[in-house]
């Protein structure tokens, strides 16, 4: 059963540290200004720099809004496609794209 345990503390470790890794930051700009923003991948969000994992409910109140906002985007699609084009050219001038 020893060899067993160390197997165990060995996958521990490992996915402990990469659930540290999973989180990267991204150069974005906001109200016209670059700050560095953390992208997390699905199921966690991102906290105090940090991706922490999201509970069921919040995930599922997530997923009804999502549905909701994308009827809304739809309707506005010509004004986002401009401020999509606006924000491209921002990107260029910081010299991201």
């Amino acid at each position: 059963m020893e060899i067993y345990d160390k197997y165990y503390e060995l996958i521990q470790e490992c996915q402990d540290s990469e659930s540290i890794d999973e989180a990267y930051k991204k150069k974005v700009i906001r109200r016209g200004k670059l700050v560095k923003k953390t992208f997390c991948p699905p199921g966690q969000k991102a906290k105090g720099g940090r991706c922490v994992a999201m509970s069921g409910s919040e995930r599922a109140k997530r997923r009804v809004t999502g549905r909701k906002s994308a009827i809304k985007r739809k309707s506005k699609a010509a004004r986002i496609q401009k401020k999509m084009r606006k924000a491209a050219r921002k990107r260029k001038a910081f010299g991201l794209h």
